[in-house]
């Protein structure tokens, strides 16, 4: 045995008449390690200890469960405890774990925390832009008399039946204080959320929706080249969380709204939501939707964004959930259900993209789901020489309203290829206006299978 209790510290002292066989235990010892024999050698020191007449206390059981321990750190029996759990998605957990770290760093000299074999668990939330914070995974976490309330009470990270849940307790007799616990967290993660204002991708993780911090790809308006009269829809669709708010919010109106984006591919659907998201992001928080999601998260993405205050939830391409052709499919339901809901709070904009409205079913054009829809043209001969001059050298020597006129209907991205093929094959400092114009005029910037011999 690596260590030994001797005779003397387990047999009364001798000449001591005040030390009989009878006398009071002596204070617990700490058992020593055993190694791979413990048990059987504990019942032998045991043994030999209650021959002396100094029986050795039982070693205490560690704490089995977290209401166990709780019922350990407030030294009553388990069963009386009371406790109110809440079930939640794995993204609300971390949050909810992110409040209660703040209120552990309230009172650092108090709280106590237990978790699987003794330790809690912890993990790493991302707040985006490399930055992170440590928060409990699984734990509780106790709260003495007079830190956090008047009474005692306790918080648990963990999981009951595979599902994330939030769990407080408190004393018999403190139901409802176990309820104002988990009321109080959750407004502490709405006063302090983390992910406010940022930029969230919304992708399908572990049965629900995941929300990650991620870097915004900024676009402003000078780089999209685009009607006047579709950037003053686009203003209207984002004054009812902004300059109407509060005169919408007078007359009773909800202030979420819809905006549908339809055209052709390549006419700057896309980049016109990057600049939506970029003038908002910071005042809303923007949350992007992976297709994953939108064919079958929605509503629980909606419910899960409304501790975030103003949204921008921006969805590409609903053509695959909202056609004709989806009408009775679960995720065409759940869709329109997630749409209708987010009438239930206010400040929540969604904007959406489609290649062909006419291809959307009527229940999702109507307004309250989608309340503008706006066309996305192809530009003018005026806007396809203010792209191609956004893709060439100010300096370039190349007459671009001659180009342009001649590429009529082409898309921004079209024209964004013609420029990027012509600077390909001639270099930015040998570009001529014969060299784009026969670039343009021959198609090579289609793309389309090659033919003949190549290797």
């Amino acid at each position: 045995m690596p260590h030994h209790l001797s005779e003397r510290s387990l047999a009364p002292a001798d000449g001591d008449p005040s030390l009989t066989r009878d006398a009071s235990p002596a204070p617990d010892i700490p058992w020593p390690d055993f190694g791979d024999h413990e048990e059987c050698a504990q019942r032998a020191v045991a043994a030999v200890a209650a021959m002396l007449g100094r029986p050795v206390p039982e070693r205490p059981k560690p704490p089995q469960t977290s209401a166990d321990w709780v019922a350990r750190q407030w030294d009553v029996e388990e069963s009386v405890l009371v406790n109110v759990s809440r079930s939640m998605t794995s993204t609300l957990q971390r949050l909810h774990a992110y409040a209660l770290q703040l209120w552990m760093d309230q009172h650092p000299d108090r709280v106590s925390s237990f978790g699987a074999n003794g330790a809690p668990q912890r993990a790493a939330l991302q707040l985006g832009d490399g930055v992170s914070v440590s928060v409990p995974s699984t734990a509780v976490v106790t709260f003495p008399a007079r830190t956090a309330y008047d009474e005692p009470v306790a918080v648990e990270v963990g999981f009951q039946h595979g599902e994330p849940t939030l769990t407080a307790y408190a004393l018999p007799g403190h139901l409802t204080l176990a309820e104002t616990v988990l009321a109080d967290l959750s407004r502490t993660l709405e006063e302090n959320h983390p992910y406010r204002g940022g930029v969230l991708l919304a992708r399908s993780a572990r049965g629900g929706v995941d929300l990650v911090p991620v870097r915004h790809t900024a676009q402003v308006r000078d780089d999209v080249v685009l009607p006047a009269e579709l950037w003053r829809e686009v203003d209207l669709f984002c004054s009812s969380v902004t300059t109407r708010r509060d005169a919408l919010r007078a007359l009773g109106h909800s202030t979420s709204r819809g905006l549908l984006l339809a055209g052709k591919p390549g006419v700057g659907k896309t980049k016109l939501t990057r600049v939506i998201a970029t003038e908002l992001a910071g005042t809303l928080t923007v949350v992007l939707v992976t297709p994953e999601v939108l064919r079958t998260w929605m509503t629980e993405l909606y419910d899960e964004i409304r501790s975030l205050g103003p949204c921008l939830v921006v969805i590409e391409e609903i053509d695959s959930v909202a056609s004709k052709s989806s009408r009775g499919d679960t995720s065409f339901a759940e869709f329109l259900d997630a749409l209708d809901g987010t009438r239930s709070s206010d400040d929540v904009l969604t904007v959406a993209t489609t290649n062909d409205p006419e291809s959307l079913d009527p229940a999702v054009r109507r307004p309250g789901r989608f309340d503008t829809i706006v066309d996305v043209p192809p530009p003018d001969a005026a806007g396809r020489e203010a792209i191609l001059r956004l893709y060439l050298s100010d300096d370039a020597p190349v007459d671009v309203g001659l180009i342009a006129s001649y590429l009529d209907g082409a898309t921004g991205a079209e024209l964004r290829e013609v420029a990027r093929r012509a600077v390909l094959e001639h270099g930015p400092e040998d570009l001529t206006t014969d060299r784009l114009l026969e670039i343009a005029t021959s198609g090579r910037w289609k793309p389309a299978p090659l033919t003949g011999n190549y290797l």
